[in-house]
């Protein structure tokens, strides 16, 4: 389990989207399903990521927070805003290309933001690696590096998922 947590709030048109602390994969569900809700939501304004809190962030969550990204500037013109003051999460963050999809910005500000904490929803491994899949192959896009860093793992994930599959399937034949 993730010792982080995901907090958000909305104003106007504007996401804030606040990652406190050591957050992982199992955090994602609920900010995945919360983000293609926003992005059929033709009202958006803006978006903010404040990892002015984040101590430890991995892969997926940057997969998912470069689709946030990627999907804003695609579907609604919007340059997103990545707010960092731990200079280990901007290096990360920019190698994995986010600077691509994000203003990035070096920030200090009031940590008391009116924010709630995403609730995780019941995660069943099926759901959890299709997001960890789809976290990934966003952040493949973004860069060769990428690309080459995350194959094997999206290799083996599809085939997880595909024996998870077969094995829905011939559940269902009896």
């Amino acid at each position: 389990m993730s010792i982080g947590r995901i907090e958000y709030a909305s104003l106007n048109g504007t996401h804030i989207f606040k990652i406190i602390g050591e957050v992982r994969a199992q955090a994602c569900i609920s900010l995945d399903n919360l983000l293609n809700k926003i992005d059929q939501n033709s009202q958006i304004v803006g978006a903010i990521v404040d990892l002015t809190e984040t101590t430890f962030i991995d892969s997926t969550v940057l997969g998912i927070l470069a689709k946030l990204g990627i999907k804003l500037k695609q579907n609604h013109g919007i340059q997103a805003v990545m707010l960092s003051t731990n200079p280990d999460i901007t290096t990360l963050a920019n190698s994995m290309g986010l600077n691509q999809v994000f203003v990035i910005l070096n920030y200090c500000g009031n940590p008391n933001v009116c924010t709630k904490a995403l609730v995780e929803d019941n995660i069943s491994h099926a759901a959890m690696l299709k997001t960890v899949l789809e976290a990934h192959r966003t952040l493949m896009q973004l860069n060769e590096n990428n690309q080459n860093m995350f194959e094997p793992l999206v290799k083996q994930l599809q085939k997880e998922q595909a024996n998870i599959h077969s094995n829905d399937e011939q559940s269902q034949k009896v």
